[in-house]
């Protein structure tokens, strides 16, 4: 494929990506009404509003990468970009908790996973800020 190609189909997913992360964000049953409107036409059943179903199926994708990211450090420690992907991962997870925590709903759970998930964020980055000091050197040597 070529750079131009993978340059538009970078920002096209980019911008799907980012604008249903936005409408999950702020209207999380939004694409579940909409999604359950249709099911009938196919013969199939609705997706619940809450608890189990979609967003736990969403929540485990999102752990399966992030797992992704910590067991590539463990084969490529001197890769920096595993690490530096896992910090922004992790960032965002932390940042989402706080914000909703303080604008939505001041549940414990919310609290924890906003500085659990802020230190491990801090804890990729040094790992990061390692790896580039490491392949700066190579380039140096």
């Amino acid at each position: 494929m070529s750079e131009g190609f993978i340059r538009v189909a970078g920002v096209v997913l980019f911008l799907i990506f980012a604008s249903v992360g936005v409408l999950f964000l702020l209207a999380p049953e939004a694409p579940l009404r909409g999604l359950n409107s249709m099911a009938g036409c196919f013969g199939l059943g609705l997706s619940p509003l809450h608890g189990t179903g979609f967003f736990s199926i969403m929540a485990s994708a999102y752990m399966a990468v992030v797992s992704t990211l910590a067991f590539r450090m463990f084969l490529h420690p001197g890769d920096a970009l595993n690490p530096l992907l896992l910090a922004q991962a992790k960032t965002a997870s932390s940042f989402f908790s706080f914000g909703a925590f303080l604008l939505n709903r001041p549940d414990f759970i919310l609290l924890v996973n906003g500085f659990v998930d802020g230190g491990l964020a801090l804890l990729a980055l040094l790992i990061y800020r390692s790896a580039r000091r490491r392949e700066r050197a190579k380039g140096l040597s």
